[in-house]
């Protein structure tokens, strides 16, 4: 998925395709001025306006796609992830349902300055999809405003965009990534099928688009296809993209993240593991973008991804994570995605260390590094509260220095418009064996909910809204919102909302088992049935959620506020939550004097200790008298102690203050402890213990119990030789 560009400019707040959609409107104003010549020059030079601006300014792809093999799964499903990332992205769940279509049924392309009007010919028959509908108006919903996930035959796809070289697009073609998937879901049942219909279509009516790879799973297989365009041209069949095919070999899984990952290619087409199109090489080598004199094998990444430093960064970054979890046995390094030319590519697919269930599929897609030397929740960079969200732009400078720098990408990110993780089962019928867990906004903090791809409808509460107005009936916008003020107290508010995602996805994992169960012995008599069944269960568990998460959003807000943690009693606390030490460690570092306190002359040990301790004398001291034995209850004996506390203090007592050569006993352990029991001893002989108050007998019989720490002897002490100072002071007057 296209990210928008980071610039003050509002045109490039555009992806490339849409800043291209752009220019073709602009163009259009010049239809009838001047030559044809005049006409085509200025053309041209938006083109190159376009890919000059495109490379000036950068892009941050930004979407990440997970494929888990039929044989790394606990349960033999085939899985692949996606998280659509991009700013401005509002999905609307929407089922593009199935059709009959006429012979001579088109799908028409507007013309532009680029082409004239293109009509694609629609097949006879069309499969029902659940995708999403980007909102009209915002640069992602003008083009071709639909993108497919699934299909009724449990059929999924998802995408990341490598964009590669911007040269190689081709504006005067008609086919670009969201209609190669949408298109292939409504006309093919399997994976192999998929990966035909997308190559026969942008055969005939070319490839738009910047470069892509597609994941694409069936019940059985999981393969990517990455494509690129061949360059502004005339169409001819044969020469309108470049693409390569290649399986994730079973028991395995792999990843790409805006990256080409598909490497060497065998000599021959291999239609079972990797195929590809038959101007692969030759047009790399046209374009000077593989010499074959270099001794090196070709490579597709090389050839047509545009790697460099920055994109490893940002894109393999995510790459290692994932693997690195997965498989930690296999000790993979981060030097590839630091930038270290000597460095390997990670291998096309890994083994994990044990099959993966959805649960740990969703785990694998909520990631910040966490754990690792590039942990996103530490450092100054991640805030007072930890937060590992880093706003836009990526890739940034600093006055005066001419280093570029780039912050972390993780796979959660802030800026996600949707998330899913599939389901394709080939034990079971296509109605119940096929899933969309799908989640709304970051990855981290959204909770998955299951979609089942045979269903007639979708809930309400994540079809309605609109990206240009908040509203408390859209779930995307509660989400967000929620989300956006988690990050302002990270650390103190993310585990309320992880606790109820764990709770509610935890609840749908334990009802799946009988909920199929139960559809699958419904679609043996009656398939429309069991369908309406989990259309019913799917709408249930997606509107818990929603009224969930909105409630969550209340009890949040009104839990955390104004820095405070308002308690379940619905109190406040006298401070707020603490900034943490490691925060604040960074902030003296920073700044060693500025929040500094004059220094005074004050006791080592303070009034908060010796109270603590002269309270754990009284505990174990009324404990042995057995004149409280009628106290039976921990709350009586407390409240007990807390009024011989408070009487201490009225009475001002000063035994909670201790004089300067106690506290030098008791911080250099100078003191003689039997001395000390032995000056106790005499103390307790001057007391007449039946008229004192009850705290000096506490201590007494504290004392005479013989537990006692060291230092508890010297406060022990203490309380008996205050008590003793304060009569004679007494008697006196």
């Amino acid at each position: 998925m296209k990210t928008i560009q980071q610039n003050n400019s509002t045109l490039n707040q555009l992806p490339p395709i849409c800043r291209m959609n752009l220019y073709r409107r602009i163009l259009t104003q010049f239809r009838y001025v001047g030559t044809e010549l005049f006409r085509r020059s200025i053309c041209l030079f938006m083109i190159f306006f376009a890919i000059l601006f495109t490379n000036f300014t950068g892009s941050v792809l930004s979407c990440t796609n997970i494929l888990v093999s039929k044989g790394a799964s606990v349960d033999g499903s085939v899985s692949i992830t996606y998280t659509a990332d991009s700013a401005g992205f509002f999905p609307q769940l929407s089922i593009f349902p199935a059709k009959d279509h006429k012979p001579d049924a088109v799908m028409i392309v507007p013309e532009n300055e680029f082409h004239p009007e293109i009509k694609i010919k629609q097949t006879p028959h069309t499969y029902q999809v659940i995708g999403v509908i980007w909102e009209a108006g915002t640069s992602h919903g003008d083009h071709f405003p639909r993108q497919g996930c699934i299909n009724e035959f449990q059929l999924a796809i998802a995408e990341t965009t490598f964009g590669g070289h911007e040269d190689l697009v081709n504006p005067k073609a008609a086919i670009n990534y969201p209609m190669l998937m949408t298109f292939a879901l409504q006309r093919a049942k399997t994976a192999r099928e998929a990966i035909n219909v997308m190559v026969n279509l942008v055969d005939e009516y070319g490839y738009c688009d910047e470069g892509e790879s597609i994941s694409i799973a069936d019940t059985k297989e999981a393969w990517v296809f990455e494509i690129v365009g061949t360059g502004p041209r005339e169409l001819s069949k044969g020469n309108n993209a470049v693409w390569v095919a290649k399986r994730v070999p079973d028991g395995e899984i792999s990843v790409h993240a805006n990256q080409a990952r598909i490497g060497e290619i065998p000599e021959q087409n291999d239609p079972d593991n990797c195929f590809y199109s038959g101007n692969i090489k030759k047009f790399a080598i046209e374009q000077k973008l593989y010499d074959p004199n270099s001794g090196k094998p070709f490579r597709f990444d090389d050839a047509y991804g545009k790697i460099d430093a920055k994109s490893k960064r940002v894109c393999e970054s995510r790459v290692w994570s994932i693997f690195n979890r997965a498989a930690p046995s296999q000790n993979f390094s981060p030097e590839y995605h630091r930038g270290n030319k000597k460095a390997a590519p990670y291998s096309w697919s890994i083994k994990p260390d044990k099959k993966l269930s959805i649960a740990d599929i969703m785990a694998l897609m909520r990631d910040n590094y966490e754990g690792t030397e590039f942990d996103m929740t530490k450092g100054i960079d991640a805030g007072n509260y930890g937060t590992p969200r880093r706003w836009r732009p990526l890739y940034w400078k600093v006055k005066g220095d001419e280093n570029e720098y780039a912050w972390e990408r993780p796979i959660s990110t802030q800026q996600t418009g949707f998330s899913i993780v599939t389901q394709s089962r080939s034990n079971l019928p296509d109605p119940v064996g096929g899933i969309l867990w799908y989640g709304v906004d970051d990855s981290f903090l959204t909770c998955y909910f299951p979609l089942y791809c045979g269903i007639s409808e979708l809930p309400k509460s994540f079809i309605i809204g609109s990206i240009r107005e908040f509203s408390w009936d859209s779930t995307w916008w509660v989400t967000n919102l929620l989300s956006n003020y988690a990050n302002l107290k990270y650390s103190v508010i993310t585990p309320d909302i992880i606790a109820v995602q764990k709770e509610l996805e935890s609840k749908f994992f334990a009802l799946q088992n009988p909920v199929e169960k139960t559809a699958t012995e419904i679609f043996k008599s009656n398939p429309e049935l069991s369908k309406q069944y989990l259309t019913d269960y799917s709408i249930t568990q997606a509107e818990l959620v929603a009224a969930r998460w909105k409630k969550l959003a209340i009890d949040t807000f009104t839990k955390h506020n104004d820095g405070y943690v308002r308690t379940q009693e619905g109190k406040y606390p006298n401070e707020a939550a603490a900034y943490p030490e490691e925060w604040l460690k960074l902030v003296l570092k920073e700044k060693p004097t500025a929040f500094k306190l004059p220094v005074e002359k004050k006791h080592a040990l303070d009034r908060d200790f010796f109270e603590k301790s002269a309270r754990k004398i009284f505990e174990s001291g009324f404990d042995n008298l057995t004149i409280q034995k009628d106290i039976e209850t921990k709350k009586e004996k407390s409240k007990c102690i807390n009024k011989i506390i408070v009487d201490v203090r009225l009475n001002k007592f000063d035994i909670f203050f201790a004089d300067a050569e106690l506290i030098e006993s008791l911080a250099n352990k100078t003191y003689d402890t039997n001395k000390t029991k032995t000056e106790i001893a005499k103390s307790i002989v001057l007391i007449n213990t039946q008229t004192v108050p009850k705290f000096v007998q506490f201590a007494i019989n504290w004392f005479n119990t013989g537990k006692y720490e060291d230092k508890e002897l010297e406060i022990c002490k203490r309380v008996l030789e205050t008590f003793i100072e304060t009569e004679k002071n007494q008697s006196k007057k």
